[in-house]
C-alpha cells in the first residue's frame, strides 16, 4: 500500500502526513472542511488539497485523522477499500463492515503542528478486522515507529483514558498552576525542575510509591490553609476532591 489519501489536515494528520511522506509513501489527497488547513497540509506532502468529500480519488489506504464527533458522519458520505481511524476512543466496529478492510492505527502521543516529534519512538496501537490487512498496517506502522503493539478496542479505550489522565489533565494542571504564580513574582519556569524531577523519577513497578506532597502525609492542616487561599471555587473543589483522593488511596 503506497497512495494514501488524508481525511483531516489537524495536528495528528499534519505529523501523520510528514512522517508517511519522509517514508515514501505518496500522499495523493488531503481533505478538510476547511480548505486553507487541507492546502497547508497538501502544500507540505506533495499532495492535492479538497474540501469536498466526492472528491476523493482511490487511494491504497485511506486514513481519518479527525474529531472523533465527526468519524461517523465521514464514514456514511465515503467509499474506500482499505480504510483506519487514528482514534484511541473509537471502537473498531465503528466501520459496521462498510468496507472490505478496516482497522485502528493510533498513535499514543500528544500532538501540535508547530511542535516537531520523534515519531519513530511514538507507539503506535493497530488493530485490523483480518489478518491480512492486520499484517499491513503492521508494515505500514513499524516502518514509522520502533514501538507497534497489537491491541484491541477495549484495550485502546482503557489506554485512552489513562493517557487522558497522564496527559491531557496534567496539562490543565500546569495551566492552573501558571495561573496561580500570576500572583507572585515567579513564572511557570521555577516549577519546571520539580516536574522534571517528577517524571524522571517514575518507575513502573514502584509509581505508586513514589507519591509525595501533603496528601499522602495526610497534613490536613496544610491543605486546608492551601484551599483557603484559592480563590476560585472550582480549584478549592478540585484541590479537595483530589487530596481527598490520595489520602484514601494510601490510608
Amino acid at each position: 500500500m503506497k497512495s494514501i489519501i488524508l481525511i483531516g489536515a489537524g495536528n495528528v494528520a499534519t505529523h501523520l502526513g510528514i512522517t508517511l511522506k519522509e517514508k515514501k509513501y505518496n500522499i495523493k489527497q488531503v481533505y478538510s472542511r476547511n480548505i486553507n488547513n487541507a492546502s497547508k497540509l497538501a502544500e507540505i506532502v506533495h499532495a492535492n488539497a479538497t474540501d469536498q468529500l466526492s472528491n476523493i480519488k482511490d487511494a491504497d489506504l485511506v486514513i481519518i485523522s479527525i474529531n472523533d464527533n465527526a468519524v461517523k458522519n465521514i464514514l456514511k458520505k465515503i467509499k474506500a477499500k482499505n480504510i483506519v481511524h487514528t482514534s484511541g476512543a473509537l471502537d473498531l466496529n465503528i466501520f459496521n463492515n462498510k468496507f472490505d478492510n478496516y482497522g485502528v492505527m493510533y498513535p499514543l502521543q500528544t500532538f501540535n503542528k508547530k511542535k516537531s516529534v520523534n515519531f519513530s519512538q511514538i507507539p503506535i496501537c493497530i488493530e485490523a478486522n483480518s489478518i491480512t490487512f492486520e499484517k499491513k498496517l503492521l508494515e505500514i506502522s513499524k516502518k514509522m515507529s520502533k514501538n507497534v503493539i497489537k491491541i484491541n478496542s477495549h484495550e485502546r479505550r482503557i489506554l485512552h483514558v489513562a493517557a487522558v489522565f497522564a496527559c491531557n489533565f496534567t496539562h490543565h494542571m500546569f495551566t492552573i498552576a501558571d495561573q496561580l504564580l500570576t500572583k507572585t513574582n515567579s513564572d511557570i519556569s521555577i516549577l519546571l525542575p520539580l516536574v522534571n524531577q517528577t517524571l524522571t523519577q517514575l518507575d513502573s513497578k514502584n509509581i505508586k510509591y513514589l507519591q509525595t506532597g501533603p496528601a499522602v502525609r495526610n497534613e490536613k492542616e496544610t491543605i486546608n490553609k492551601h484551599i483557603e487561599l484559592i480563590e476560585d471555587k472550582d480549584l478549592k473543589i478540585i484541590y479537595k476532591k483530589i487530596s481527598d483522593h490520595i489520602i484514601k488511596t494510601y490510608a
